[in-house]
């Protein structure tokens, strides 16, 4: 069973006519919610090792400055900022009901990197992961996301509400104060995934008398930006040229071998694979899902 079917169950449906086409709540007999359990999120907590900007807080006043949960460490006679304090980040969550983020999950977590590894060989785009723990009430801005979303509901449960997709190409992936009707309001629980196509704004809220954990897979979509890097990646696939050529006819030379070898790449190239290589690098700079 792929990593896809686990969070939609019939693949073929879901690309056929849900892809793209607006939020769906799925129940799939077998969710992969043991990538990283409740347990799992208290080992890492206490094992003192996650480290800013891996790690975020964040109360119903914006982010919590890392000063007051991550105190400097001596190691080897060297001063390492960054760290979270197992204490200090379970005070500010009992206490200020603080919400934990953990980003980038995949790059540190090997079962969240496999299933983000595997929606990416399937989908054919860059896969990151994000968690997210929030005590009953809290609840997040409405935003848009640069990518489709399948959110993994771990432990506990979600208030989602959904909003129509982006109107106009110039769109951002940020909050979104009119995003106009809503689309879909429902409560995502355990064990449920939430399928939200790319640039839909949404908000949730833990829902429930516990805390809420879950994990947002962002399927990073292309723009104009990540295009035009895949076209100088390809114009400069194996370009050679002298570095200083000696003289007028030499320089002359050197720029007819250049456009020689940009005529031949593009000669090559297709609108398509151009497409497919640019998701697969469609890194984004926000700090969030």
């Amino acid at each position: 069973m792929s990593w896809l079917e686990r969070c939609v169950d019939d693949v073929d449906t879901f690309l056929r006519t849900q892809w793209r086409q607006g939020p769906v709540l799925f129940r799939p007999s077998n969710p992969p919610t043991e990538v990283l359990t409740p347990a799992d999120l208290d080992g890492l907590i206490d094992s003192g090792i996650l480290r800013v900007p891996y790690a975020g807080l964040f109360t119903a006043a914006g982010a919590v400055p890392e000063e007051q949960f991550c105190p400097p460490r001596i190691i080897a006679g060297r001063i390492l900022e960054g760290c979270l304090d197992p204490e200090r980040v379970r005070a500010l969550i009992r206490d200020e009901d603080a919400s934990l983020q953990l980003r980038y999950v995949n790059h540190w977590h090997p079962p969240v990197r496999a299933l983000t590894t595997g929606l990416t060989e399937q989908l054919g785009r860059l896969a990151e992961a994000f968690l997210f723990y929030s005590q009953p009430g809290r609840k997040g801005p409405v935003h848009r996301d640069d990518g489709d979303i399948l959110v993994i509901q771990l432990s506990g449960a979600k208030h989602w509400q959904v909003y129509g997709g982006p109107t106009e190409p110039s769109w951002q992936p940020l909050r979104e104060p009119e995003p106009g009707p809503v689309v879909l309001d429902t409560v995502v629980s355990a064990g449920e995934v939430l399928y939200v196509p790319n640039g839909y704004a949404h908000a949730a809220e833990a829902a429930g008398p516990g805390p809420s954990l879950h994990i947002t897979v962002a399927l990073r979509e292309a723009g104009a930006g990540h295009l035009r890097g895949e076209l100088q990646s390809l114009l400069a696939a194996g370009l050679a040229l002298p570095a200083r050529p000696l003289d007028d006819a030499d320089l002359t030379r050197t720029a007819a071998d250049l456009l020689d070898h940009f005529r031949a790449q593009l000669a090559s190239a297709a609108p398509e694979s151009l497409v497919a290589s640019a998701r697969l690098h469609a890194f984004s700079s926000r700090p969030t899902a």
